[in-house]
């Protein structure tokens, strides 16, 4: 029997994609001009016009997926399927939302015998859209839910994603970067280039002095470290002018992948601001290796 596959909505699939696709999801939460809402992104349109109220000074918020949301949700989805499910969720380096996701799912095991396995990325965005792409190939592939764990789990190891920031200026709102770092970085063009760990935790990596630098950067990267197996390959943007740079040198380097960009979606954008650019890829070493 199929499991169900299910995640939250920073893997930032559409989630008309995410219906159509038969995975079900739980929101996050982002607040902009004073009210919250649900991320449930369907277009382009909207992105788009997030980032412009980003670009014109808005400093959004986020809010994590709560216990009593996930209670709520897998309560509902183990009432509306059978068999187990699989859930995919943002790095536990970044929020304690998997957290609460293991805690329901060992409460509902105990109370009623369904299993729900929960897989922690380890990162999000892109790089969480990635490992739903694979438990989806494995959930219609008919691999037993305990199966496709150990494969995922293995996948998210492998799994490296590097992205580069590029308004230093809106991370000094948010707190991320002090005034004096802001300010001295912006004069002199500076751009960090940042990936997720072993851990999940985001950690800066190098400073590259220009956009076309810290893209050489990740490309060099990419060369460098993704698997010599061909696999999908995905570009960040959070509505990035730098994104069809980042794509077409992406595929000259392996013209053999196939690479697209994607959206960095509000609840992380609200972190990284406008013009974020990123790649997210399959590599034969471990995170912990690099």
């Amino acid at each position: 029997m199929k499991f169900t596959l299910s995640t939250d909505t920073v893997c930032d699939i559409f989630r008309s994609e995410l219906r159509e696709r038969g995975i079900g999801y739980v929101s996050t939460y982002y607040t902009i001009e004073g009210v919250e809402h649900k991320d449930e992104m369907t277009r382009d349109e909207e992105l788009k016009e997030f980032y412009e109220k980003v670009r014109g000074g808005e400093m959004p918020t986020t809010s994590q997926v709560t216990k009593n949301d996930y209670e709520e949700f897998f309560g509902d989805l183990i009432t509306k399927c059978e068999g187990d499910i699989v859930h995919i969720t943002i790095s536990s380096g970044l929020t304690t939302s998997p957290l609460f996701a293991r805690q329901v799912a060992a409460d509902i095991l105990e109370r009623t015998g369904r299993h729900i396995y929960i897989v922690d990325s380890l990162a999000a965005t892109i790089s969480t859209r990635l490992i739903v792409d694979e438990a989806e190939r494995l959930r219609d592939a008919d691999v037993p839910a305990e199966e496709a764990v150990a494969i995922l789990e293995d996948l998210v190891n492998h799994n490296h994603t590097w992205f580069m920031p590029t308004d230093l200026m809106h991370l000094k709102r948010g707190g991320r970067v002090s005034g004096p770092s802001a300010y001295i970085g912006t004069a002199l063009n500076i751009k960090p280039i940042l990936r997720f760990d072993a851990t999940g935790a985001l950690v800066v990596t190098a400073k590259k002095i220009g956009a076309s630098k810290g893209i050489a950067e990740m490309i060099n990267i990419f060369k460098r470290d993704s698997a010599k197996k061909p696999h999908k390959v995905y570009i960040a943007s959070a509505d990035s002018e730098f994104a069809e740079i980042m794509l077409k040198k992406a595929q000259a380097a392996r013209p053999d992948c196939e690479i697209e960009i994607a959206w960095i979606g509000p609840v992380i954008g609200s972190h990284t601001g406008c013009n974020a650019v990123g790649i997210t890829f399959v590599s034969d070493k471990l995170r912990s290796e690099v």
